[in-house]
């Protein structure tokens, strides 16, 4: 009879375990109904030894101070994450009528402006060239680079905002690469970016916006912020 019993509670503590198991998260309130089943369940001839089950109890005891840790850890980085964005909103501000420069290669034109086209070159080439795109993806504009466009660092080339014609292309979206040679003739595209006034700044729901040349640009894709 004791066996039975035994076996039952045996049972009982199993299925308890594999719904614990199943959880993300073992709590102390299911260790617990998981120890006084294993208590209950013990064979009274042959109880658990005390090393071992002091060993248990050792383990959940570190269990949930690391789990206290990593909570507290969380929090601190959250309050952390709220206090800089909190100092960026408040500093942001400060930035209108600033230069922003912005990651990529989309830029979006507007009547008869002229757009700034900036990349940048690791070391010094014979030729370049720029490749300017509407924006259903085709070749508006080829304009070669100057020499002195061609050194080492961080270089803006103007467009006008014409065709390969001559013509004013139309106002709205376009893109640009940029392709490097050099003296070997192994020609690499270059990273690009533009750049623009800084004219004004929103705060939305998903994020800070700046707005550079019409555009609202996400503040994580400015890369550089200068006075010109």
């Amino acid at each position: 009879m004791i066996q039975d019993v035994g076996n039952m509670k045996s049972q009982n503590a199993s299925t308890l375990a594999s719904k614990a198991l199943g959880n993300s998260k073992l709590g102390k309130d299911e260790f617990l109904k998981l120890l006084t089943y294993q208590l209950k369940a013990q064979n009274p001839l042959k109880p658990y030894d005390n090393q071992e089950f002091a060993a248990q109890l050792a383990q959940f005891s570190q269990l949930e101070q690391l789990t206290d840790i990593r909570t507290l850890l969380e929090e601190q980085k959250n309050s952390n994450s709220l206090f800089a964005q909190s100092l960026t909103n408040s500093a942001i501000p400060g930035l209108l009528g600033k230069t922003g420069i912005i990651a990529g290669n989309s830029l979006n034109l507007e009547n008869t402006d002229k757009a700034s086209l900036g990349f940048s070159v690791p070391m010094n080439y014979d030729k370049g060239k720029i490749r300017i795109y509407d924006s259903n993806g085709i070749l508006v504009r080829t304009m070669d680079i100057d020499k002195q466009n061609l050194t080492k660092g961080k270089q803006i080339v103007e467009w006008d905002g014409t065709d390969n014609d001559g013509n004013q292309v139309a106002s709205g979206k376009y893109t640009f690469d940029v392709v490097l040679t050099d003296n070997k003739g192994t020609s690499t595209n270059a990273e690009s970016f533009t750049m623009g006034k800084i004219s004004a700044v929103r705060f939305n729901t998903d994020g800070t916006y700046l707005i550079i040349n019409n555009n609202e640009i996400p503040f994580n894709r400015i890369t550089e912020i200068i006075n010109e």
